[in-house]
């Protein structure tokens, strides 16, 4: 009897009819069939089953080497032969869907208290086989550079996450997690939550406004600080300012393709830069389109770990007119089938809801679209089109849905948002609040709703996997995407703990579109280049390495270019880079040449304080100290309000409303404009041309005020929005760019003498306009899970401070609050004491640095 016939009579599968299929298999094959084909055979057949393998008693088992083996997943114990055996037969496993057991699995050596809790509460049976090789590697153990790169949805986490727990519980020092936008780090300071309360690990949040500078200093605990990409490169700085940079072991870098991306990237590639150059320990880079590894490999000293490993299948097709075409490894495409006759031509003349009617309600489906407008168009049609089954699909759970987001949007809820969650389908883009979005993404992974319609941005944003991935048009905007924005995009599709198979469709026209798309489907690739060759960010970059004492010389700045990936790929280009932009810093007086040094000035330090561009800095100071010789207008807050807005942020004037806010103004407010150059004579004669501003203009900037001074004055997000008739989204995020520029203004203005009323004026400002709720409610709002609504009921029940929620219990919050479950009862007292406890750390501070002894207080 051969192996695979011993399988299938020791799993009672014989009088299955899938037998006959895998026999078939098994004849087919030319010559003889060896132990381990035979094995392979059998193995991908289980694969392909649902439900384990069972006795007629209903228990899993398979008798291997005369031992009777239990476990509650067949391909476990199929490995284990293949383990066990491999050392008779000569066999290696190259087969990357299996899966390894973890019970006596060592996880990088951490101690076995916290591999038991980490498998539980990740809920972790079996290592895929490239994750177990990639653990063994003594490389990695001995603290070298790795670049992981695999497949989105291939399990890239766990090995961060690992590699996070092994440097803060056995090497005791901190570590960074650097993630490309202020949403992922949310989702992930939820995720890593639990590192908190299972292994005593700070989980701390740097992204918008959050992130203290530089960071607590923690006595009998250590970090994990979860950073975007320019929190992550103040953070670098502040620590290596400090002299504490020694503290961070670990960097690993999330999307590490970013590098090629703009200025972030040129920001990430600094970052990364200084660490490199500083502080000798370990960096790990991941990415699922990253095509030159082996240059950015150079860049990081590091090794590659790749493998096109994809534990779940993924078909990609395209609808070509009304033809479907299967996408081949080399791009091709080849035809599949007709799809008929499109019955709802005129209403849906791309025929999505044939695209979804195989899936839906009880499958998830994500439309990818070209604008924020159009993805709310799609949201409008589908919804209006889904049959009555969809529509009563967990009604009532959608229902509370919409409730939930009128109550924390003053009773008010977009239509098209509301009409298209009764009918199991949403749209999501960045003119939704991060409220509105976050209360899709939830809905959308615990299947409330079916279909998210959204744009590009996601794909590289929050974890939404899906069954299928539709795009609806191969643009982003009115530009073809690229290669990797399609492989993001896709690569939602079909993620592994969620679905079993993934597909996508993407939807293009005869013609053009259609040439150009199948280029893009068989091209390779595009290599990410450095974007540190651009003035702007080479200046900061150079700001850093002088203030921060890295560099002194323009040798000493040369040779730490050398080893960025700039140097890499244009190092010829260096010495004329440098040139240009030293000469222009020393023109706008940041740094200045003594006694044959490179020198910060007082101007250079304050810049370097404040994260400020160098080449904005000039206009940004001379504005500041004209406002202040102007004198402040102390009777409303409205002048500082103009002084903190930024000057990057662009939108468009309705005139008619701008003079309406301008002769809203007090006298003494306008005559302080004036004096700034903002007289009424050349307001009106703007109005009467209707001119388009630039970014940054001084009336771009006021009008923009206008709509912070509202906000200031607490009244409701959406009726500003629709006042000013711009996206609540958008108005959301100008706050907290707004927020984050008064940060800045404020840190600059500690370093600047001239400037001293701002560095006592700004923090004060910021905290209540970036809550936008009653004074006596702020320190409330600063608590997860709480947001204005909540803190009024929490205050109204005498639970008035921080502390006094720290000090209470799940069922008391349930009590005062009502629509709470426990875990969020939890999470809010785990936050109020976390606040409480950052505070106290910083009162140890001061008093340290008065020189008391703080051994007596609270152990941090």
């Amino acid at each position: 009897m051969s192996f695979l016939d011993s399988i299938l009579s020791a799993t009672s599968l014989r009088r299955s009819p899938r037998v006959a299929q895998i026999k078939e298999i098994r004849s087919n094959q030319e010559g003889d069939v060896s132990l381990a084909s035979e094995f392979i055979t059998a193995k991908k057949h289980l694969q392909m089953t649902q439900g384990p393998i069972e006795t007629k008693k209903g228990k899993p088992f398979v008798t291997l080497n005369n031992r009777k083996r239990r476990s509650s997943d067949k391909i476990v114990i199929l490995n284990e032969y293949i383990h066990e055996g491999s050392a008779d037969s000569g066999f290696q496993s190259t087969n990357e869907n299996e899966t390894s057991s973890l019970l006596d699995y060592d996880l990088l050596g951490l101690p076995l208290d916290v591999q038991r809790r980490y498998k539980e509460k990740r809920k972790i049976n079996t290592l895929y086989d490239w994750q177990k090789e990639c653990l063994a590697d003594k490389r990695l153990h001995l603290g070298s550079n790795m670049i992981l790169s695999l497949p989105t949805g291939s399990g890239k986490t766990l090995i961060a996450e690992l590699l996070m727990l092994r440097e803060t519980l056995v090497n005791k020092r901190d570590c960074i997690l650097i993630l490309p936008y202020v949403a992922i780090v949310q989702e992930k300071m939820q995720s890593l939550a639990v590192f908190e309360e299972c292994f005593n690990i700070y989980v701390e949040e740097y992204a918008a406004s959050k992130g203290r500078m530089p960071p607590i200093k923690r006595r009998n605990a250590t970090s994990m600080y979860i950073c975007t990409i320019e929190k992550a490169n103040m953070l670098v700085n502040f620590l290596i300012e400090d002299n504490r940079l020694d503290r961070i072991g670990l960097v690993v870098a999330d999307e590490l393709h970013m590098l090629g991306e703009g200025s972030r990237g040129a920001t990430l590639e600094q970052c990364l830069s200084k660490f490199l150059f500083k502080q000798k320990k370990q960096i790990v880079g991941m990415s699922a389109t990253l095509s030159n590894c082996d240059e950015i490999a150079s860049f990081l000293n590091a090794y590659i770990y790749k493998t096109d490993f994809r534990p779940v299948k993924l078909i990609e097709r395209v609808k070509l007119n009304n033809s479907l075409y299967r996408v081949d490894c080399g791009g091709k495409l080849i035809f599949e089938r007709d799809l008929g006759a499109n019955n709802l031509l005129k209403k849906d003349p791309d025929g999505l809801v044939s695209l979804l009617s195989t899936l839906v309600p009880t499958k998830s489906v994500i439309i990818f679209c070209p604008t924020k407008q159009n993805c709310e168009n799609v949201c409008n049609l589908i919804s209006n089109l889904f049959p009555k089954n969809v529509r009563n699909y967990r009604a009532s759970e959608r229902e509370a849905l919409i409730e939930q987001i009128r109550d924390e949007n003053d009773g008010r809820v977009c239509k098209v948002l509301a009409n298209g969650i009764l009918n199991g389908v949403a749209y999501h883009h960045s003119g939704l609040t991060t409220d509105e979005r976050q209360h899709v993404e939830h809905a959308f992974q615990t299947g409330i709703i079916c279909v998210v319609c959204c744009t590009s941005t996601l794909a590289a944003g929050v974890n939404l996997p899906a069954r299928r991935v539709i795009i609806k048009s191969p643009y982003v905007g009115r530009d073809l995407i690229s290669k990797a924005q399609y492989l993001q995009m896709v690569g939602r599709a079909g993620r592994a703990g969620y679905d079993d198979k993934g597909d996508s469709v993407t939807i293009i026209k005869s013609g053009l579109d259609e040439a150009a798309f199948r280029q893009i489907l068989s091209s390779p690739l595009g290599p990410c280049t450095s974007n540190l060759c651009n003035d702007t960010d080479l200046a900061s970059f150079i700001l850093d390495l002088v203030v921060l004492k890295l560099a002194c010389t323009k040798e000493d700045i040369i040779a730490i270019l050398s080893i960025t990936l700039l140097g890499l790929q244009k190092s010829n280009e260096i010495d004329s880079l440098l040139e240009s932009v030293i000469k222009d810093l020393e023109e706008k007086e940041i740094l200045k040449l003594e006694q044959g040094r490179i020198v910060s000035t007082f101007l250079g330090n304050a810049t370097f304080n404040a994260n400020l561009p160098p080449a904005s800095v000039p206009i940004i100071n001379v504005d500041l100290i004209k406002n202040l010789h102007e004198g402040i207008v102390l009777a409303s807050h409205f002048h500082l309000l103009f002084t903190i807005i930024p000057y990057d942020i662009h939108v468009q004037i309705d005139w008619n409303m701008f003079h309406s806010e301008y002769m809203r103004l007090a006298k003494g407010e306008r005559d302080l404009l004036g004096k700034m150059g903002l007289m009424e004579g050349a307001i009106i004669r703007l109005i009467l041309c209707g001119k388009q501003l630039s970014t940054g203009e001084p009336a771009m900037r006021l009008y923009i005020a206008f709509m912070m001074l509202r906000i200031w004055n607490q009244e409701p997000l959406w009726e500003i929005a629709e006042r000013f008739t711009v996206p609540r989204g958008w108005l959301q995020s100008t706050l907290q760019a707004t927020c984050s520029q008064a940060g800045s203004i404020a840190r600059f203005a500690e370093r600047l003498p001239t400037l001293w009323p701002l560095k006592h004026l700004l923090p004060e400002v910021v905290q209540r306009l970036h809550e936008c709720k009653r004074p006596e409610l702020v320190p409330l709002l600063a608590i997860d899970c709480v947001k204005n609504g909540r803190a009024q009921l929490l205050y109204e029940n005498n639970f008035k401070t921080v502390g006094s929620i720290a000090k209470s219990r799940p069922d008391d919050l349930i009590k005062a609050i009502g629509k709470l479950n426990m875990a969020q009862a939890r999470k809010i007292i785990n936050s109020a004491k976390a606040i409480i406890r950052d505070q106290v750390a910083e009162k140890a501070e001061e008093l340290e640095a008065m020189g008391a002894d703080t051994s007596d207080l609270l152990s941090i």
